[in-house]
């Protein structure tokens, strides 16, 4: 068998929690072929001794949801290692939205998570409503890193019910069908679960609650009901 690529004399730390050991990696079509000691060819050679040889590092929770637009490179995620994100977390994206609307995405991320409304303003152009409208623009972008998104709670709901996602602590039930249609329609277009947030350190620039945090349980519980139907999806809350 010949090789696209031979990494040799590394130190394997595989993630399965087995003890380090020295090994060559072999590489052909993008895909790891081969563990072990490689004696063929390769296309390319990278001499690994003295280093450690791992896969990717994924972390788990980002608010990489704006950065993406403006940091191909995804830093400083990248220079830690990092190979791959999962933005969205907390009940925090950027879609579903209009772009006539997005002031109120922004209101949600503001102070929650320190993205100044004016770097958004000036690094992302809104070309979206919907979520899986999202995911193509994101498709389009230039990416160092890999990428997975959860669809946000907040956003969900103030696309749905605009300023009274603020002020109403129960949504009507035409409101609350709405919205599992937009949990629903971003799980199957890709989105990898549903997020959400209670925490107290969740607040509009005005100290008012983000949305999520308005919403009462029996909503929640019936967004991420929407996954159970769908036998798809994580759900991640925070507070």
């Amino acid at each position: 068998m010949s090789y696209d690529l031979v990494i040799k004399n590394g130190t394997i730390v595989d993630g399965t929690g087995l003890p380090r050991y020295r090994a060559d990696v072999g590489v052909r079509h993008g895909r790891i072929v081969t563990i072990g000691r490689i004696r063929e060819r390769a296309r390319e050679v990278l001499d690994a001794e003295g280093q450690v040889v791992a896969p990717g590092f994924i972390d788990g929770h980002t608010h990489m949801d704006a950065q993406i637009f403006w940091d191909p490179l995804g830093t400083s995620s990248c220079w830690h290692g990092i190979t791959s994100v999962v933005m969205g977390n907390c009940g925090f994206t950027l879609a579903p939205c209009a772009k006539e609307n997005k002031h109120l995405v922004v209101r949600n991320l503001q102070r929650a998570e320190d993205i100044p409304p004016a770097a958004m303003e000036a690094g992302i152009q809104w070309r979206w409503t919907t979520y899986p409208e999202f995911l193509d623009c994101l498709d389009t972008l230039p990416k160092g890193i890999n990428y997975a998104g959860y669809v946000g709670h907040s956003a969900v709901r103030t696309y749905v019910m605009g300023e009274r996602a603020f002020e109403q602590k129960a949504a009507t039930e035409d409101d609350l069908k709405a919205m599992e249609r937009e949990v629903r329609d971003a799980i199957r277009a890709g989105a990898v679960g549903f997020t959400t947030s209670r925490s107290p350190a969740h607040e509009t620039p005005d100290g008012r609650h983000v949305a999520s945090r308005m919403a009462p349980w029996d909503e929640v519980r019936r967004l991420v009901g929407v996954m159970g139907d769908l036998n798809a999806g994580l759900f991640e809350i925070a507070g």
